[in-house]
């Protein structure tokens, strides 16, 4: 039996997604080809050069892409990019395999999932295996399934669009009522949450002792939603929360061409672009007046009042200093004294009046006390220092005296 992981690509803003989930399958070691339905309209050349070298074979659909009604989509998911989804019907066409896995390509599988081509070999193609939604369990989630292709089948899913509206606008919800008729023979067979885990805690319901638990058995993350991994910078500024750093970490293994990582992870510009405003300017940005313009405003008439007090600080009681210090008084045109405190000029005397006297003992029981201050006479440095300079000596010939008894 020919078997093979598939996903789809329609444009520029995925390409990030689908070179990155080809590079997980592999590095995780599958043995299954891995083939892309392409939009090659939509895709540069160096692009599609980079899917060509990611996966084994190419499917152009510019042809044969199917659109869901953009009105419908816009109603019930307010995500106009969503109605190329109905591409996914497609798969059903490929009739050159017996078996395919389909990953969205924003999805990013943690282990090798070859293991599901064997546990539902048995499925008919009238099944679809795919695992609840965490928003609604009672449905599935369309973003990873296991399929046999049927070109019956392919023609009734056609048929079924003309004639049944998408609860949600989109490919998920026609697929869950296409394949939720028992009386038709279709049914959908209940994949494990743990190979389609969508980790949005911070925007929808998680149970989140359960994640705890069971995060270790995941299989494969699903990042749903508009915002993507490769929609943030780097790793750093990625949603931890989200698991986004996971996807980073094999995105950074495998990528690391500066070249490659720049076309890869621009983005395209949203719909905001489309928006008009009007364009403000400030004050200050606007040209300065000249003269002449400035001599033809209005003149305003000077204010005698005392401007009012805004701070708290301004409305402090304003006292008069009772000392000033380091004020001066000139005395002559030559020579300018300075007028101290009271305070000052006592200390000042004080410090003026000391001098270092040797006392005249002759035992002195310290040779520390040989000196005192005085207020004789005048401070001479100079005998100070030799005065001072001499107790080390002093010091050494008493301990030698005492030593030599």
């Amino acid at each position: 039996m020919t078997k093979a992981y598939i996903t789809l690509l329609t444009d520029e803003s995925y390409l990030a997604g689908a070179l990155t989930l080809a590079a997980a399958l592999r590095h995780h070691g599958t043995i299954h080809k891995l083939v892309i339905l392409l939009t090659h309209e939509a895709l540069s050349s160096d692009s599609i050069d980079l899917v060509h070298e990611a996966y084994d074979e190419i499917v152009p659909i510019d042809e044969s892409l199917i659109q869901a009604p953009l009105e419908g989509v816009l109603s019930k998911l307010g995500r106009a990019e969503l109605s190329v989804t109905y591409s996914k019907f497609l798969l059903w066409n490929q009739t050159q395999y017996d078996q395919l896995i389909y990953l969205d390509s924003d999805t990013l599988p943690l282990t090798n999932l070859d293991e599901l081509f064997v546990e539902y070999s048995g499925a008919s193609a009238n099944q679809i295996v795919a695992s609840p939604d965490s928003g609604w369990p009672d449905i599935f989630n369309s973003g990873v399934l296991v399929l046999k292709p049927s070109t019956t089948v392919f023609e009734d899913l056609l048929a079924s669009a003309t004639t049944t509206e998408s609860f949600d606008g989109a490919d998920q919800g026609l697929l869950n009522e296409f394949f939720n008729v028992a009386s038709a023979g279709k049914n959908w067979i209940r994949l494990p949450f743990l190979y389609n885990v969508t980790p949005n805690l911070g925007q929808h319901y998680q149970y989140l002792p359960a994640f705890t638990r069971f995060f270790k058995d995941i299989k494969l993350l699903h990042f749903f939603g508009k915002v993507k991994p490769w929609h943030l910078r780097d790793i750093v500024s990625s949603d931890t929360a989200n698991f986004h750093h996971l996807w980073w970490a094999l995105f950074n293994k495998h990528f690391s061409d500066p070249k490659v990582r720049a076309r890869l992870l621009q983005r395209a510009p949203g719909e905001g672009y489309k928006l008009r405003f009007e364009k403000y300017t400030n004050t200050w940005d606007e040209p300065v007046p000249g003269p002449q313009e400035l001599a033809a405003l209005p003149q305003l008439e000077e204010q005698e009042d005392e401007i009012p007090s805004v701070f708290p600080w301004e409305q402090r009681e304003h006292v008069a200093p009772t000392r000033v210090f380091n004020s001066f008084k000139s005395s002559g045109p030559a020579e300018t004294q300075r007028v101290h405190s009271k305070a000052d000029s006592d200390l000042r005397k004080n410090i003026e009046s000391l001098s270092l006297v040797k006392i005249g003992s002759k035992k002195p029981s310290s040779l520390l006390k040989n000196y005192h201050f005085s207020e004789e006479g005048s401070f001479n440095p100079d005998q100070a220092f030799e005065e001072v300079s001499k107790i080390p000596l002093q010091f050494l010939s008493k301990q030698n005296k005492k030593n030599s008894k």
